[in-house]
């Protein structure tokens, strides 16, 4: 076997996996599956009826087809409002500056950045939450926040208020958007299907901030409130799937069976670990809290995340640069210059076929007991390695062929391998990290979504001056040396990733733990 493989790292898979998705137990004790329910006075058959195994029987993964697809499509279509949300004021905010008379320029970018801002807020209350209190109570209760929120932002009387508004908007939107990955892996143990969903659910995070600008900016030159109007139409239209919901967290489920075992043979009965052994909430939420800042500290973590905050922050920085550009240069209108946001969900399409044959590829080497097949850095990075070079190209060809002289089309077609690159970056170094820290994983991509959510809110702000002053061609080169620099990342990983982790504390407690579990089966 190869020195680099270690147990914790046997997933050959560059689809997220399900520790990914799976939020961790901040350190609680492991629920025993030997546990029961029952009192010594309990009967044999009263035993046979509640003992716990019977209780882990109640699963999402047990579901009909017809009833996980329900479920699957309900989360896709609440996380599609979530992401539209995200950048529904881009390339129309000029509407509802104008409006508010906002003359500074560098407050355009405001109503999407602080929306973000809820980004890195949500993530950390909303997992821990749903640990607590499953994930169906919690989608629903954010949900009719969300909606309420967008109405504030409809009805907002100021400029000031439509960015709280919005904040509030960002921090109840970050529910779906932080557990819908955790709803596939609840539905789908089959790894095939889960695969399948999951890539779903990526195309969704990429197609609904490209449909924001363009819902915005059609329907705001008549009133620049009219954007949020559907926006509300949508969620109406969103919520009534939501009721219907079912519960997909496991534990949930099982503690609810429990709990109806116990009800059977009356108040006599002891109570399962997994229905009283519970932290208090604000030991949870301290946990969920510290521990991603405290990641930073790993060079991996550190590393990862700050590619993935680049390409997102760019990501949201065109929707003040493509109006700019294309309604700059090419003199489009708000709602038409938006239309140039299509070839980004195309590229991430694309990606779908090159993970696939990547898939393909690394089952038949590992057949063939390659030895880098079973190396965690050679089954990542080889595509991340491919999607920073495809980010920075995409930002050098929108740069310079941006020009009167230019067919429109030109610049515009530079969005898909922007697509593709931020895609695979994303489904490669998720997935990676899931591999390498385990039942912390939660814990490392909340430090990833933090560092994104942050660039990803300060970066838009700069869009206005940087592309005024250094004009469209030299404003978008700088942001593609940045990503070029940053594109060594896999590279550094691919050498130098297998001795961090073996140096890391953290993983190297994952790998004990993991074997500790094995060693008691």
């Amino acid at each position: 076997m190869n020195p680099e493989y270690s147990p914790a790292m046997s997933r050959p898979s560059i689809v997220p996996s399900v520790d990914e998705f799976r939020l961790p137990k901040f350190d609680f004790e492991p629920w025993s599956t030997r546990s029961s329910v029952y009192s010594q006075g309990t009967t044999e058959d009263e035993k046979a009826l509640i003992d716990f195994n019977k209780c882990v029987s109640e699963s999402a993964e047990d579901w009909s087809p017809a009833k996980k697809l329900f479920a699957v499509s309900t989360c896709f279509l609440i996380v599609l409002n979530s992401a539209i949300a995200s950048s529904l004021p881009g390339g129309a905010v000029s509407y509802t500056a104008d409006y508010f008379h906002v003359t500074d320029e560098q407050q355009y970018g405001l109503p999407i950045s602080v929306f973000l801002i809820g980004y890195v807020f949500g993530p950390l209350l909303f997992s821990p939450l749903s640990e607590m209190y499953g994930r169906r109570i919690i989608m629903i209760i954010s949900f009719i926040g969300y909606t309420a929120f967008t109405f504030g932002c409809a009805m907002a009387p100021t400029w000031p208020a439509l960015l709280i508004f919005r904040f509030l908007v960002g921090l109840c939107a970050a529910a779906p958007y932080t557990l819908g990955g955790g709803i596939c892996a609840d539905l789908y143990s089959n790894a095939a299907h889960r695969g399948l969903a999951i890539m779903v659910l990526m195309i969704v995070l990429n197609v609904g901030p490209a449909s924001g600008p363009i819902i915005a900016g059609f329907v705001s030159s008549v009133s620049w409130r009219r954007k949020y109007w559907v926006a509300l139409v949508l969620a109406g239209v969103s919520f009534i799937p939501l009721l219907f919901l079912p519960e997909t967290y496991g534990p949930v489920l099982h503690a609810r069976r429990a709990r109806a075992a116990r009800t059977w043979v009356g108040k006599s009965a002891k109570p399962t670990p997994l229905v009283s052994n519970k932290q208090s909430l604000t030991k949870t939420l301290s946990v969920a809290f510290i521990r991603p800042f405290r990641m930073f500290s790993e060079p991996i973590v550190l590393a990862t995340s700050l590619l993935m905050a680049m390409v997102y922050a760019i990501f949201y920085l065109f929707f003040e640069a493509y109006p700019i550009i294309f309604g700059g240069v090419y003199q489009m209108s708000t709602g038409v210059s938006a239309l140039a946001f299509i070839p980004m969900p195309i590229g991430a399409c694309l990606d779908i076929i090159i993970v696939l044959w990547w898939e393909r590829y690394l089952e038949r080497a590992k057949a063939r007991n390659a030895p880098w097949a079973f190396n965690e850095e050679y089954r990542r990075m080889p595509l991340a390695c491919i999607g920073g070079p495809l980010c920075a190209l995409s930002l050098f060809w929108l740069g310079w062929s941006a020009r009167p002289t230019t067919h429109w089309i030109i610049p515009m077609l530079a969005g898909i391998p922007y697509g593709m690159g931020v895609e695979i970056i994303f489904m490669a170094l998720t997935s990676y990290l899931s591999d390498g820290y385990g039942t912390l994983t939660a814990s490392a991509l909340a430090s990833a979504a933090i560092m994104r959510s942050v660039l990803g809110a300060l970066l838009p702000l700069l869009a206005q001056p940087m592309y005024g002053a250094l004009g469209v061609g030299w404003a978008s080169s700088l942001l593609g040396f940045v990503t070029l620099a940053m594109a060594v990342v896999p590279f550094l990983l691919l050498k130098f990733g297998g001795g961090l982790r073996r140096r890391s504390k953290l993983c190297r407690q994952v790998i004990e733990k993991k074997e500790a579990l094995e060693g008691q089966v």
